[in-house]
């Protein structure tokens, strides 16, 4: 699974407006535009799909923790460069405030 098919099935897991995955990138310190988010969004063979690389996917995850755990005092989420599934995994635990036990 690739990246855009991460963040497609997370729009659509959690109901996410183009505005509410803006303010998502901005709570992680990252502007970016409706446009990029829509081609991200699109299928892979549509002409203007646009890949979405791991270090933008990590913004999106850490502002998903920032806005369901929010902000620790003085400390900025590491955005990775590379991500692989635990990874991934791990940032939607902290997100969603989930235990090992969960």
């Amino acid at each position: 699974m690739n990246n855009n098919s991460i963040i497609r099935r997370i729009r659509f897991i959690f109901d996410y407006s183009d505005s509410k995955m803006i303010e998502l990138f901005e709570f992680a310190g990252k502007e970016v535009t409706r446009a990029e988010i829509s081609d991200w969004l699109k299928k892979d063979d549509d002409e203007a799909f646009q890949a979405l690389n791991d270090q933008k996917l990590a913004f999106f995850l850490n502002g998903m923790i920032v806005a369901n755990r929010g902000k620790k005092d003085g400390e900025v989420p590491i955005v990775e460069k590379q991500l692989n599934n635990n990874i991934i995994l791990r940032k939607l635990k902290i997100a969603l405030e989930l235990k090992d036990e969960d």
